[in-house]
């Protein structure tokens, strides 16, 4: 026996496919989009989604917490939200990247490995040799790979360690 199967949680009971008209048949601009579920459960994404949305309900089976996911389905990106305090709050998946939100916080993976963070305006960067760049409101720090190098900017000085040595000056 699969000790993964024994060990799995249910966590999901259904889903549902779902179009909302976020505009009248004139073109005018609703307030609340008109939803209801496609005809033969097949629905075409809609260019504009301010026009048209196609999206997925994934309803959760615990009733005592809102798990429900909902899957945003774009020309260009696929979005999984849910409502906030369960961990994650939003996957956004594209061409070229993933990222994911948690509270305040973007994680970003790029498709060259490349690993972003976002929190509260500051910024890290892993680039696929492993070396990190920080950017804050205040100061840049970046360590190589190998961790050979160090640097630091700040608005008034620049230091950074080397093979060949120390520099610390005023800009």
């Amino acid at each position: 026996m699969n000790v993964a199967v024994s060990t799995a949680q249910k966590v999901w009971k259904s889903a549902q496919l779902l179009i909302g008209f976020h505009q009248d048949q004139r073109g005018r601009q609703r307030d609340v989009a008109r939803v209801w579920p496609p005809k033969n459960a097949s629905a075409g994404i809609h260019a504009d989604p301010a026009v048209q949305e196609c999206f997925l309900v994934v309803k959760g089976i615990a009733k005592d917490q809102s798990q429900d996911v909902q899957v945003k389905l774009r020309e260009d990106q696929i979005v999984v939200r849910r409502e906030p305090g369960l961990g994650w709050t939003g996957v956004v998946i594209e061409e070229g990247r993933i990222s994911v939100r948690v509270g305040d916080t973007w994680v970003r993976i790029a498709a060259d490995g490349t690993v972003g963070h976002e929190m509260n305006g500051d910024k890290t960067y892993i680039d696929p040799d492993g070396s990190v760049l920080k950017k804050t409101e205040f100061a840049e720090a970046m360590i190589s790979g190998d961790g050979v190098e160090l640097s630091r900017r700040t608005e008034g000085t620049i230091a950074a360690i080397g093979e060949d040595g120390i520099i610390a000056k005023n800009r």
